[in-house]
């Protein structure tokens, strides 16, 4: 056994490209589409929070997928291969979210175009903004940015991460360890301790890096248990229980987020969705074939674009609308689903027409300072 996984470790090592876990990406792409359906229009929270519940799915799982594709390759851990990592992370969806955040500063109503407002543009462009306690200064201009805000912080320590992965055992204790130190904060707030924590659960980088992490170490034990279960893959039996499993683990996470909505804290559901998360890796079932189709690879390859375009698109849609007149012909449920069409739609010709021309303008931008400050 130890040579089979010893085997099986240089086949992940030498492998250019990881199979496409096809499940998680379209749960990541339904979480991204219920959090533009929460910014765009009134959902109540009372019944399930899905801005808190679907950011921690999108965390986890951006975290998981890290891990999967890196395990096992070698990585410098240094301050060098860090800015080497965001620098091809930044580069997708920088440029879109530059002219956005122009944009939403120029279409903002009631500017003073003082020097406050100057630096709330900055602390935007330069995705700082996150770190900020205050609401007004992480949701100002293009908004909902606070997300990639956070998450460039957490792609600027994967390097360092990744030693956690170095082996089953230490995975382990760190998941173990990372999760005591997500929940006792949030503890000891629930139970009245406010001055001892300052700290914003909802967009703070910290907060999201646990979250992050925690994905990110769910990965040994889930390549080492994938050894045992890839030998049952290609049985119809195996196929269709994992089928089951699928569909019963999807409809067993909502009725947790419906029943303890407002009685378990976000730590604990941040538990369930890695054990969630988990199980849906394995794309054994057969909504993974079905979601691995061309036609939803398509759909889904600009789910960063339209997250980034929302804010931009709902706003200029009501400028050249008349608000009140669409809004009495439409029901808000209908006009979500038009908007949302608009955003898939701006969203799919930026990556077909303009994403790989802008990645390489900001390559250049990249190239042309390094070489000023050297000179």
């Amino acid at each position: 056994m130890k040579l089979e996984s010893t085997t099986l470790i240089k086949k992940w090592q030498n492998t250019e490209k990881r199979k496409v876990l096809n499940l998680i990406a379209f749960i990541k792409f339904i979480a991204m589409i219920l959090i533009i359906k929460l910014h765009l229009m009134f959902i109540p929270r009372n019944k399930i929070d899905y801005g808190a519940r679907m950011c921690e799915i999108l965390f986890v799982s951006s975290g998981f997928l890290i891990g999967y594709n890196y395990y096992q390759r070698e990585m410098d851990c240094n301050y060098k291969e860090s800015f080497k990592y965001i620098h091809r992370r930044l580069k997708t969806f920088y440029p879109l979210l530059f002219i956005n955040t122009i944009y939403g500063y120029f279409i903002t109503e009631k500017k003073n175009y003082d020097m406050k407002e100057f630096i709330l543009l900055l602390s935007s462009l330069f995705m700082i903004k996150s770190w900020s306690r205050f609401c007004t200064l992480a949701t100002f201009y293009n908004g909902h940015s606070w997300f990639l805000c956070s998450l460039l912080f957490s792609y600027f320590l994967v390097p360092a991460l990744l030693q956690g992965l170095n082996n089953n055992k230490l995975s382990l204790s760190l998941f173990l360890i990372i999760s005591i130190i997500r929940i006792i904060p949030e503890e000891l707030i629930s139970h009245g301790a406010f001055n001892m924590f300052d700290a914003d659960f909802h967009r703070g980088p910290i907060i999201r890096l646990f979250e992050f992490y925690m994905g990110m170490l769910l990965i040994p034990s889930f390549f080492r248990s994938k050894l045992y279960l890839d030998k049952f893959k290609n049985k119809l039996w195996f196929k269709n229980l994992f089928t089951f499993i699928e569909f019963t683990i999807m409809i067993l996470i909502y009725i947790i987020m419906f029943k303890f909505n407002n009685i378990l804290l976000r730590c604990y559901f941040v538990l369930i969705i890695c054990a969630f998360i988990f199980i849906a890796g394995y794309d054994y079932g057969f909504l993974s074939d079905i979601f691995s189709n061309k036609i939803f690879a398509k759909i889904m390859s600009c789910q960063m674009e339209m997250y980034i375009l929302q804010r931009t698109i709902n706003k200029s849609f009501y400028k050249f609308v008349n608000k009140k007149q669409f809004s009495s012909i439409f029901h808000p449920e209908i006009q979500f689903y038009i908007k949302l069409i608009i955003i898939f739609i701006c969203g799919y010709l930026y990556v077909k027409l303009f994403k790989n021309k802008f990645s390489i303008i900001f390559d250049k931008i990249i190239f042309l300072t390094k070489y000023i400050i050297n000179k």
